[in-house]
């Protein structure tokens, strides 16, 4: 094979794995939206096509929420409430005495919550939270 053969061949496999590594690093749908009101949040599930509603109770109200991907986070000061737009429901876990959220976080197939106590993940594939609590510093 001469130099300039070899060479042709170098930048065709050089373009198809820029290709490649391109296609993969593609930016993912939002498929969901999240709408807080004073009693409720609703999410709307562009997977699931429709809206669903998580009521607040009463003197609840909604502090912080994020949305991305198929995932949707609301924080309350009494529970954390994660929503799927791939299962299109709700799932809760209650916040515990003094615990202060630090950080929320919503995108592709995941939202987390930071407390000064507990690192809260929620799964948009499982539709559930796994949670980790902190050990002593």
């Amino acid at each position: 094979m001469n130099k300039r053969c070899a060479l042709g061949v170098l930048l065709l496999v050089a373009s198809g794995w820029f290709h490649v590594a391109g296609a993969s690093s593609e930016e993912m749908i939002e498929e969901i939206y999240l709408l807080v009101r004073e009693k409720e949040i609703l999410a709307f599930s562009a997977v699931g096509d429709r809206w669903v509603t998580q009521g607040l109770r009463p003197g609840e109200r909604a502090l912080d929420s994020e949305y991305g991907g198929h995932v949707a986070v609301a924080v309350t000061r009494l529970r954390v409430l994660g929503f799927s737009a791939l299962t299109s429901k709700w799932n809760e876990e209650k916040l515990i005495v003094d615990e202060m959220v630090v950080e929320i976080e919503a995108k592709g197939d995941v939202g987390t919550v930071i407390t000064n106590l507990r690192a809260l993940g929620f799964s948009a594939k499982t539709g559930r939270w796994v949670v980790v609590r902190f050990g002593p510093k």
